[in-house]
C-alpha cells in the first residue's frame, strides 16, 4: 500500500514539474522578442551610424540600412541614401558629426525600436545641434534602419507642404536664418495703377518666406527688383540677403544687406550707392573680405564730376 501512494506523489511531482516548465515555456515566448529588443545594444548602433559620418564609411550604412528607407520624409532605396551620403561629404569635406547627450529608446512593437537623440553637427567652422532619430526594424535577425530623419525636417516639411503652391517659380533659395533648412523668398511688390506710372497706396514692398517663422522684411521706396542671396557673409550660420530697389527713375540706388540676428533682420552694412553702370558691368556689390576675420567688401559707385567710377571698401559686417 505504502508502494502504491509512493508512486502516486511521485506521478503527481512529475505532472506539476511539466505543468510548470510548459507554463515557462510560454511566458518566455510570449516575451522572447522584447527581451531581443533589450538584449541589443542600440546605442552601440546608433554610435556605429554616427561615426561613419566623420569616418566616411559607406560600408557602415550598407550594413545598417534596410534596402528601403524612409530618408528625411523621403521614401529611398538603400544605394540612393548612400548616394545622398557622399553628396554631402563630396560638398562639406570638414564635416564633423556627434551625438549629444543620451540616446533616448522606446519599443514601437515587437520588430521596431526608435532611438532618438541629438546630432550636433559642425560643417564650415558652424555647429548646429538636430533633434535626430533612427527607426530601427528587425529584419531576417538583425536590426536594420528603416527610418532617419531629424524634428527640424519634419516641422519644415510640413510647413514646406502648407505653403508650396504659394512659392513664385522665380524665389530664391537659401538658409536665411541659419537653421541648417533650405527655404524660399521673394518679393511681393505693391499694387500699382493701371498705367503703372504710381502706387496704389504706399511704394512698399515686402521680401517673403516659405518659412512662415521667418519675419517678412519691409522694403520702402520700392516698386520691384529681385532679392540677392549673398551667402553666410558674417560665418553665422544663416546666408544674407541683398536687394536693389527699384523705383520709376534716376540710375542712383542705394543697395541693401540684410542679417538675421536674434529672430529679427538688421542692416548687415550700411545701405551703400551704386549707378546702374555699375550693375551693367556686372560687378558684385558685397563679397567676404579674406584679409579681415568680421569684415566685407563693398562695391559703391561715385561721381567723380567727370565721370562715375565704382569704387570699393572694407566695412565691418553686423553679426
Amino acid at each position: 500500500m505504502k508502494k502504491k501512494h509512493l508512486i502516486f506523489v511521485g506521478l503527481m511531482l512529475c505532472s506539476y514539474i511539466f505543468s510548470s516548465c510548459n507554463g515557462n515555456t510560454k511566458s518566455n515566448n510570449s516575451n522572447s522578442n522584447t527581451e531581443t529588443n533589450n538584449a541589443t545594444d542600440f546605442n552601440i548602433l546608433v554610435q556605429d551610424w554616427n561615426k561613419a559620418h566623420s569616418s566616411k564609411d559607406v560600408s557602415v550604412f550598407s550594413n545598417l540600412f534596410n534596402n528601403t528607407v524612409l530618408f528625411y520624409g523621403t521614401q529611398m532605396d538603400k544605394n540612393s541614401c548612400i548616394e545622398n551620403k557622399l553628396s554631402i561629404f563630396k560638398e562639406n569635406p570638414d564635416l564633423y558629426q556627434q551625438i549629444y547627450g543620451d540616446i533616448q529608446k522606446v519599443n514601437i512593437n515587437n520588430t521596431e525600436v526608435k532611438c532618438s537623440f541629438v546630432k550636433r553637427v559642425t560643417v564650415k567652422q558652424a555647429t548646429i545641434d538636430y533633434p535626430s532619430y533612427l527607426i530601427f526594424r528587425k529584419v531576417d535577425e538583425n536590426w536594420k534602419i528603416v527610418t532617419e530623419g531629424d524634428l527640424v525636417t519634419d516641422k519644415n516639411l510640413s510647413k514646406t507642404q502648407s505653403v508650396k503652391t504659394n512659392i513664385p517659380n522665380d524665389a530664391i533659395k537659401g538658409d536665411f536664418n541659419g537653421d541648417g533648412i533650405l527655404d524660399y523668398m521673394w518679393l511681393v511688390k505693391p499694387k500699382m495703377d493701371d498705367d503703372g506710372n504710381s502706387c496704389i497706396g504706399d511704394c512698399i514692398s515686402y521680401i517673403k518666406f516659405s518659412d512662415q517663422n521667418i519675419p517678412s522684411i519691409k522694403v520702402e521706396d520700392c516698386i520691384h527688383g529681385t532679392p540677392s542671396n549673398e551667402g553666410d557673409l558674417n560665418k553665422n550660420g544663416g546666408d544674407e540677403i541683398g536687394l536693389l530697389p527699384g523705383w520709376f527713375t534716376s540710375c542712383w540706388r542705394g543697395y541693401l544687406v540684410w542679417t538675421f540676428v536674434n529672430g529679427k533682420w538688421v542692416n548687415a552694412v550700411e545701405t551703400f550707392s551704386t549707378h546702374c553702370n555699375q550693375w551693367e558691368e556686372g560687378v558684385k556689390p558685397i563679397e567676404i573680405d579674406l584679409n579681415r576675420e568680421g569684415y566685407v567688401i563693398i562695391r559703391y559707385s561715385e561721381h567723380t564730376g567727370n565721370d562715375i567710377i565704382t569704387k570699393s571698401k572694407s566695412v565691418r559686417i553686423a553679426k
